[in-house]
């Protein structure tokens, strides 16, 4: 018994020895939970921070200028994916677009010229619509929706435009397709280099004030002449084939403002231009002296001909050069193909 009483006293104390044991190890399991929970939450605000730097108003240009003007604007840019995206209303304003939102479909169109671009919220993907051709482009990040504002890709909508975009510290500047020496050959320069610049850049970057009449070839060979008012390079008409086409120079960019089509079959294009025969015109046409400095180059097959003159105010017509080609060889060639008539400067009004 005395035995056994000895066993009972020692197996209480033995038990709560273990107890207090059991305990601490409970305690610091309970312990090692909270730290374990504590760092799981700290990971998650982390992952959440990553995430949220995505789209961030902190790493976002705090300025935008448009041709040199700060644009006016209500709302913070944000970055995505290292893009900027800016307030649409606001930069299609100081692109002199306008803008419509489609609540039920999600999307926000502008429209500059006759250009548009329908752009799809939480979409990267946009579709742009120029002279009568409609592509699907692919953004680097999506337009948005931020507090019920539509966020566009900046460089994407203004390089849609033709429109060049850089940015230096808080600021991003979008501007002039042109660089500052094209600028000064355009408006302030040598009248023949300034003729040649718009030859060679305006058909090939041309946006159009009103839809364009469809390219219609009923012609065999081909014929180009271009007609300057007399003194002016930034505004002239081009005849190509059995259309006719106005551009002006406008804010930098080259627009035709008018259309009309040429009657095929009865006389010279040009002879029927001047005379004013066109059809299906679209557009104002502008009221011009008709006195012109004209290059014409045409040709069919191996042949090419090229002639300058110019068109007298009674419309009769003073060739000053001429240039026939057959294959490589210059069969013919007199006179001056300069891009200017003896004496003449610049008579337009310059951009300052």
């Amino acid at each position: 018994m005395a035995d056994g009483g000895r066993i009972r006293a020692e197996h209480p104390f033995a038990y709560r020895g273990r107890e207090k044991n059991h305990g601490s190890q409970r305690r610091g399991v309970r312990s090692w939970r909270i730290i374990m929970k504590t760092m799981l939450v700290v990971v998650a605000a982390a992952a959440g921070l990553l995430a949220a730097s995505a789209t961030s108003h902190a790493a976002a240009p705090s300025i935008i200028v448009v041709g040199g003007k700060p644009v006016q604007r209500v709302a913070p840019l944000v970055v995505d994916k290292g893009r900027i995206l800016v307030p649409l209303r606001a930069l299609a304003d100081s692109l002199g677009a306008s803008t419509t939102w489609n609540q039920a479909a999600k999307t926000a169109t502008v429209r500059k010229w006759s250009e548009t671009v329908t752009l799809i919220a939480g979409k990267n993907t946009a579709y742009s619509v120029k002279a009568n051709q409609t592509h699907k482009v692919t953004l680097d990040a999506s337009a948005k929706l931020v507090h019920n504002r539509v966020y566009v890709p900046l460089r994407f909508l203004a390089r849609l435009y033709g429109y060049q975009v850089a940015a230096s510290g808080d600021t991003a500047f979008v501007d002039s397709s042109l660089t500052a020496s094209e600028q000064a050959a355009l408006y302030k320069g040598d009248l023949a280099k300034a003729r040649q610049f718009v030859m060679d850049k305006g058909p090939k970057n041309a946006h159009y004030a009103n839809k364009p009449i469809p390219y219609s070839h009923e012609r065999e060979g081909f014929e180009t002449t271009y007609f300057f008012p007399i003194g002016e390079a930034n505004r002239f008409f081009l005849i190509t084939d059995d259309t006719v086409s106005f551009y002006e120079v406008k804010d930098d960019f080259f627009v035709v403002t008018w259309q009309a089509r040429i009657p095929v079959g009865q006389k010279d294009t040009d002879q029927l231009f001047l005379e004013g025969k066109v059809t299906d015109a679209a557009g104002t046409k502008p009221a011009i002296k008709r006195e012109f400095f004209f290059s014409r180059t045409s040709g069919l097959v191996t042949s090419t001909n090229i002639t300058a003159g110019k068109i007298g105010p009674d419309g009769k017509t003073a060739v000053t050069g001429v240039k026939r080609i057959v294959g490589d060889e210059v069969k013919e060639a007199s006179g001056s193909l300069a891009l200017t008539l003896p004496n003449e400067v610049r008579a337009e009004a310059t951009k300052e």
